[in-house]
């Protein structure tokens, strides 16, 4: 028979064996995830550290990972494991650059003769800007802290405290509600910021974005896709580029959001017509919408800092996902962080997206010990998969004061959501000086001078510097509670290994009435030794003790922090 039959108009192609075939089942064991849309994420830089152990010892084994790591689109690498011992092999190889990557092992068992595919899917690691590991976030309310003048000014203070970024709600120039989501122009600085009637002040922003770089500061800024002003220049100059709805006076459809079990809607708030049906129009939305992030992202990278999507969760799918592809190749370290409020299942599915990093948590919704206690113990579980911001407060919810009971309720909720989390924390401006209330964050105001309240603010400036001398507050999977389920204190121990008998003990008092005193046994946590040394990490106080009989003091709001061992 001919290759090619005179009546088809293409050739037939030529099946091409590379000499590779399947493995056999139950031969490998892996350190590593092979269930199917299985992954895990590490941070840039990292290593990534891999073990293969053959179920039969074959000294003549190869192995090779092959993969797309650190390789330019659409190419793929082989990385060699070393023989750790007759049939265990190892790989650890730092990883460079951020991205979603696939890797798969390939394998003889004859030297190279006969060469095999291991069996299961490719498995998937995220790799997470370095940037990430260690965030101590201060979100500024603007209307109240003057204009961008004052801003570079206030930078000092934030760094004293002891944190390395800046959340800037939108600083777009407002339309008629005033609120800093509901912008007017989105290329454009708010006069009340700028001092300039022009809606300039970009010379004056671009020297706060200088100085945030000198103190060491990122920047977060966020950006607003969902929405826009209702008398915004985009309502103005392209009605078309808002939903229509004819139940309105004006016919533009209105933004909102579920609360409550009931939908409340935002008056001032149009909502942008991403899946317009005249492809021309569509695609202008989609550029002009890409274009304004692209402009605030560069703001951020410049600082190496990140983005902040508000109200992701209601946000047009489509063009979120081309968006981000376009941002980060423009921007491949910009740190991505969501406002994404729905169920676990949904917030692991954009996870393994790989395309948002950080995700904000919700502590304050667990304001007693056995709950906060389960909630960190979730964000722990989850955590190589799924990295949570866990801020005290944020600029939507109440100020510690009204949440918790007492302004100084803020010192051991920091130190739980620092030293008990994986390393992304914050706090809300105000918070420092114990204000008694949510920070109106609407409407242009006159700069507001707040009262010291130095117990809270050092106690923030003692938390964060703790923070920043040990990785081991930036891991996930390492918080032991050693609190016995007390129903006021959180009590835990964190420590790079399971097997190390140094660490941290960190105890916070979330009662604001009460004063505690708990005899703590940790000698079913370490092995190693029945005296260990304690050091205050506040007074710099030395202590011994015995590992089964700690006894911790803590007063109303207290909070107390060992480092243990050598």
């Amino acid at each position: 028979m001919d290759a090619k039959p005179p009546f088809l108009p293409f050739e037939i192609p030529e099946l091409k064996s590379r000499n590779m075939r399947i493995g056999q089942e139950g031969l490998l064991r892996r350190s590593f995830p092979v269930v199917p849309d299985e992954f895990f994420r590490i941070y840039q830089n990292d290593e990534l550290h891999l073990e293969v152990e053959f179920r039969q010892e074959d000294t003549r084994g190869k192995v090779f990972l092959y993969t797309n790591i650190d390789c330019p689109e659409d190419e793929w690498r082989e990385l060699e494991f070393k023989q750790e011992k007759a049939n265990i092999y190892s790989l650890s190889y730092k990883v460079r650059l951020c991205g979603s990557y696939k890797f798969k092992l390939k394998y003889s068992l004859d030297d190279g003769k006969t060469w095999y595919w291991d069996r299961v899917p490719f498995s998937h690691v995220i790799v997470d800007p370095e940037a990430l590991k260690d965030i101590r976030m201060y979100t500024m309310i603007m209307p109240v802290s003057g204009t961008i003048s004052d801003w570079i000014e206030l930078l000092p203070h934030i760094a004293g405290l002891g944190f390395n970024a800046v959340h800037l709600l939108p600083i777009t120039s407002l339309d008629i509600s005033e609120s800093p989501y509901s912008a007017h122009d989105l290329f454009s600085i708010d006069k009340a910021y700028s001092g300039k009637e022009n809606g300039c002040g970009f010379a004056d922003f671009e020297k706060f974005v200088e100085k945030a770089k000198e103190l060491g500061i990122r920047l977060c800024i966020d950006i607003v896709f969902n929405h826009i002003g209702v008398r915004s220049k985009m309502v103005q100059m392209c009605p078309e580029w808002i939903i229509p709805d004819k139940s309105e006076k004006d016919g533009l459809k209105r933004a909102g959001c579920w609360h409550m079990n009931s939908w409340l809607k935002w008056g001032d708030l149009v909502k942008i017509y991403y899946d317009h049906p005249h492809p021309d129009i569509r695609s202008d939305i989609w550029d002009y919408m890409k274009k304004y992030s692209l402009f605030w992202s560069h703001f951020a990278q410049l600082t190496g800092g990140m983005i902040r999507l508000d109200n992701l969760h209601s946000s047009h799918e489509g063009f979120v996902a081309s968006l981000l592809e376009e941002l980060l190749s423009a921007y491949p370290t910009l740190v991505i962080m969501a406002e994404y409020f729905t169920d676990s299942n949904t917030i692991m599915k954009k996870a393994a997206e790989g395309q948002i990093n950080l995700f904000l948590a919700n502590q304050w919704e667990y304001p007693y010990a056995y709950s906060l206690r389960n909630y960190l113990n979730y964000i722990h579980y989850i955590g190589r998969k799924v990295r949570f911001y866990i801020p005290i407060t944020t600029h939507d919810t109440g100020a510690p004061a009204q949440l918790f009971g007492k302004a100084e309720a803020a010192v051991p909720r920091y130190a739980i959501t620092s030293l008990m989390g994986t390393g992304q924390t914050g706090i809300v401006q105000g918070v420092e000086h114990g204000y008694p209330e949510k920070i109106d964050f609407i409407g242009r105001k006159e700069k507001h001078e707040f009262k010291e309240n130095s117990y809270i603010a050092n106690a923030i400036r003692n938390i964060n510097r703790v923070l920043t001398e040990s990785s081991v507050f930036h891991q996930d999977g390492n918080l032991e509670f050693i609190d016995n389920g007390h129903g006021a204190v959180l009590g835990a121990l964190r420590r790079l290994d399971k097997e190390m008998d140094n660490g941290y003990l960190i105890f916070a008092n979330l009662d604001v009435n009460n004063g505690y005193h708990l005899q703590v046994d940790l000698s079913s946590f370490l092995k190693n030794t029945k005296r260990i040394q304690m050091e205050d990490r506040i007074s710099e106080d030395r202590y011994e003790s015995q590992v089964s009989d700690i006894e911790i003091s803590i007063e109303p709001c207290g909070v107390r922090i060992f480092r243990i061992g050598d």
